[in-house]
């Protein structure tokens, strides 16, 4: 009987909250700084750094990011040389909804794909 009091009393607990971050009312303040890849170390050239005022860093790419509307929006320059081709890459951007874990991380949707980030220090 204490067996089937403690299960219920586990399934009774609330899961963990997360959110999008349009339902959270979140500041672009938020997304400021080194951001890495969760199964990344931060010092992985491949992390990201929004800088305050919209400039984005990372390994290959540059360019701008935005926070508007619940959504994260990156306009990028590719400044990688494709090592089959040998062509440099280009413009694209990337758009999509933010969900946020915690105050050290987000997940950023780009369907079917889910990036998950967490802060660096």
């Amino acid at each position: 009987m204490v067996g089937w009091l403690l299960l219920l009393s586990l399934m009774a607990l609330p899961e963990p909250a997360m959110a999008t971050a349009e339902e959270m009312e979140v500041e672009s303040v938020y997304f400021e700084g080194r951001w890495a890849f969760i199964d990344e170390e931060c010092a992985a050239p491949s992390s990201w750094t929004m800088i305050s005022g919209g400039t984005f860093v990372s390994e290959d790419l540059m360019g701008s990011w935005r926070w508007q509307d619940g959504q994260l929006l990156l306009n990028l320059d590719d400044l990688a040389i494709d090592e089959e081709t040998g062509e440099a890459g280009g413009k694209f951007r990337m758009d999509g909804p933010v969900t946020l874990v915690d105050s050290g991380r987000f997940d950023f949707t780009i369907a079917p794909d889910v990036y998950q980030l967490k802060r660096c220090p």
